[in-house]
């Protein structure tokens, strides 16, 4: 669509996922991330790009909520339309609204937009999202607490069996993550937003600074202790 802001279309590749799971999404330009990247579709699927191809306009069944979403992103919402007022962290528990929801995390400054029902945090520029397996979070997790460095986890529905750790304050330069770590770009789903395989749900309330208390080296030195195992 003339305007439209510009788009990479994605599905499974063969033998990877069933024949009805290989819908066309969304996404946004993505970031050069080599085999460990991952990207967002606009239907808020989590997708793992070393099991996508690329899809060319008019091939392949489209998945329909992308599309509408992508209809909404062309015309977003203008800041004002979401009211700036300072909540509690329990004012953004999971069953909550969504404008609810996103008025709360505009209060502590998040850079946050609604899509419809849904609330997506912009990632760009200098918000990180990894995501890693749920035992090794956890121990990511604890070590950051230790360190009073609160993350904000994620469960999305997409990845049972991983959680996605948000941290602030990019690192200047790129950093070795290790093989089975993730990182997502452009855009992320918020609780209380809903995908098609269920709701995105944090792992604990948020902590309101916690985008400022909790940086990407944090996260990445935090990880590199809970890799190396206690000391013999």
């Amino acid at each position: 669509m003339a305007g439209a802001q510009p788009v990479v279309l994605l599905r499974y590749r063969p033998g990877v996922a069933g024949e009805a799971t290989r819908v066309v999404h969304v996404v946004l330009p993505l970031e050069s991330g080599g085999t460990g990247a991952a990207g967002v579709a606009l239907c808020g699927a989590l997708l793992c790009l070393d099991q996508m191809e690329t899809v060319t306009p008019g091939h392949g069944a489209p998945c329909n909520l992308c599309l509408v979403n992508h209809l909404n992103a062309s015309a977003p919402p203008a800041p004002a339309e979401i009211p700036t007022m300072v909540l509690s962290a329990d004012d953004a528990r999971s069953d909550l609204g969504p404008l609810t929801a996103a008025v709360c995390y505009r209060g502590w400054g998040w850079p946050v937009t609604l899509r419809g029902e849904q609330v997506w945090l912009n990632l760009e520029p200098d918000t990180v999202a990894l995501i890693m397996p749920v035992p090794l979070a956890g121990q990511v997790t604890k070590i950051l607490n230790q360190r009073r460095c609160p993350p904000l986890a994620l469960i999305h529905p997409e990845t049972p069996e991983h959680q996605v750790l948000l941290a602030g304050e990019r690192y200047g330069v790129a950093l070795p993550w290790p093989p089975g770590i993730h990182r997502a770009s452009g855009t992320l789903p918020l609780p209380p937003t809903k995908t098609a395989r269920g709701p995105v749900t944090w792992v604990h309330p948020p902590e309101p600074d916690a985008l400022r208390l909790c940086r990407e080296v944090d996260v990445f030195g935090a990880l590199r202790t809970a890799l190396r195992g206690p000391p013999m």
